[in-house]
Order: C-alpha cells, then sequence, then structure tokens
C-alpha cells in the first residue's frame, strides 16, 4: 500500500517554522524529510516532465526558492526557463505527445566575479510509462531518491549560502526537468542560458543523493574536469565519508549539458538499489542523516 499523502497545511507550517530564522541541523534535516515527502508523495504523480504533478512540483520549489531569499534568474525576469519537447513512450515513433516543461532558476549574488551553479532535477518517471525497471501494472513512481533527494540536497545548500557561508562565490541555482527523457532541462538551459555562462567557475550536480550506505561511500564524478578537484576532495573529512571517483564529465546526468560547454563539472551520487526507476524509491527509504552528511560534504 502506498503511504498517506501528508497534508498540506502539515507541510506549508513545517516550511514556516523551519524558515523562520536559522536553522539548526536538525531543523535542517526535517525541513529534508519535509521536501522529499511532499515532492515524492502520490499527489505530485511521479512528477513526469509536462504533467499537471511537474508543475506543482515546480511550484513548491519556487516556494523554497522564495523562503530562502534567492532572486529570481529565470526567462523574462521570472523563476522558470520553459521549453518545448515531445513526449514519446515509443522511440521510434516519428512523433510524440507535445508537452512544455520547466526549468527553475535562483541566484545568490555576493558581488563576486565568479559564479557557481548547482543543480539537481526534479522530475521523474510518473506512471512509468518511459524508462522504468517495474515489470507490473502501471503505478506512480514517486522518485523520492531520483531526485527529491538531490532537491532537498539543493535546497539545503542554497539555505546554508544564503546563510553567509562561502561568499566569495555567487551561486545560480538550478531545478531541471525533463532529465529522465534525455537530460532535455539541462541542455536546453546550456544552449539558451539566462546566465552568462562565461561567468561560471564549474557546475555541481547531485542525482539520488539520498541512499548512503552503512560504507558511508560517496561516488564523485567529473574529478578529471579540474586539474584542482582531486586534491581538493581528498582534503574533506566529513562524517567519515569515503569517497570513489571518475575522471569523466560525461554520464547519465545533468552535469553532462554543462561539461560539453567547456565547464568543469562534478556529479555527486549515493549509489544504485534495488528501488531505482521503480514504485517502491519511496520518501521512508531515504537515509536523511546520510543526506545532510553529504551536503555537509559538499559545503566543505
Amino acid at each position: 500500500m502506498k503511504k498517506n499523502i501528508p497534508s498540506l497545511l502539515v507541510l506549508f507550517f513545517a516550511l514556516i517554522v523551519f524558515t523562520a530564522g536559522a536553522q539548526d541541523r536538525r531543523e535542517q534535516l526535517l525541513q529534508a524529510k519535509v521536501d522529499i515527502v511532499y515532492l515524492a508523495s502520490d499527489l505530485l504523480g511521479g512528477r513526469e516532465s509536462g504533467t499537471e504533478g511537474e508543475k506543482m512540483a515546480a511550484e513548491y520549489i519556487v516556494h523554497r526558492f522564495e523562503q530562502i531569499g534567492l532572486e529570481r534568474k529565470g526567462s523574462n525576469g521570472t523563476w522558470y526557463q520553459s521549453f518545448d519537447f515531445e513526449f514519446k513512450t515509443n522511440p521510434h515513433a516519428a512523433h510524440g505527445d507535445p508537452r512544455i516543461a520547466r526549468n527553475i532558476v535562483g541566484y545568490l549574488d555576493n558581488g563576486a566575479e565568479n559564479t557557481i551553479i548547482i543543480g539537481a532535477h526534479y522530475d521523474h518517471l510518473g506512471m512509468g510509462e518511459f524508462s522504468s525497471l517495474h515489470a507490473g501494472e502501471p503505478a506512480i513512481h514517486n522518485g523520492a531518491d531520483d531526485n527529491a533527494s538531490g532537491v532537498a540536497a539543493l535546497l539545503r545548500l542554497a539555505t546554508e549560502l544564503k546563510s553567509g557561508r562561502a561568499k566569495g562565490n555567487n551561486y545560480l541555482f538550478l531545478a531541471f526537468s525533463g532529465e529522465e527523457l534525455g537530460l532535455y532541462g539541462s541542455k536546453f538551459f546550456a544552449n539558451n542560458p539566462t546566465f552568462d555562462l562565461g561567468k561560471v567557475t564549474y557546475m555541481l550536480n547531485m542525482d539520488m543523493v539520498g541512499r548512503l550506505k552503512d560504507e558511508r561511500t560517496l561516488a564523485v564524478y567529473g574529478v578529471g574536469t579540474s586539474p584542482a578537484f582531486r586534491e581538493v576532495l581528498e582534503k574533506i573529512d566529513v562524517a567519515g565519508i569515503k569517497i570513489t571517483t571518475s575522471e569523466s564529465g560525461v554520464g547519465p546526468s545533468d552535469h553532462t549539458s554543462f561539461y560539453l560547454k567547456d565547464l568543469p563539472v562534478l556529479h555527486f551520487f549515493t549509489g544504485q538499489h534495488g528501488q531505482y526507476h521503480k514504485p517502491s524509491d519511496d520518501s521512508e527509504l531515504i537515509n536523511y542523516e546520510g543526506l545532510m552528511d553529504v551536503t555537509d560534504f559538499i559545503l566543505a
């Protein structure tokens, strides 16, 4: 049986409480749980790109960006960057269902010379018409780890950086749609940026960061895209986290779109699991303490 959908009143009360002032780590953990439980609830229908559920997720993320105090940096002074695509359940079909999806763009201006992009995709598989590994009847794929966890990490990083940490850079926070269909949203942004990519130092991507295992291994991809990355990463000592690395900046997530624009990238990932791209990827399976440790590692 699917979990009960949490009351929106309870969720928004929690948001008000947790963002009313400086948050300690426990409050931030509870806020991350609120974020993931809502985004991965049946109410959003699996957040498939171009659907009402994806729109609800986008509106929630905008609400959180506003609470944190970010600036709008989407198209025409909005939070959003819209893009058109055709949704095809059959990859061999000549045409698909025309849809519109949206990236969400927030900015933290510290008056610095350089800007760091921090991104995570917020779309998922809906009822599993495309790319599901579920063999049964159609069912809501809630995508708690993939990638409500990355969105929660994005929001926590935005909160911490807004509070005054690391003021030597500006930060562009991107929540992408269309990732599950082929990196549509990040490709569109990279090709049609609402911010000058010439001012960007590097891009950080978080995709499936909510299932840190007992061995506490965090995969970090893209280490070879900058000569500085490996030395910096190997000096970080946070909560006993060990890293496994890959040199390549190309992979099946949104960092690839920025690497192909000659930007250094890092992609963070806590590992594969049996609920990947299945209806069972639910919020009660998230390691919330581990998620906090991963974001602490990135902040370090």
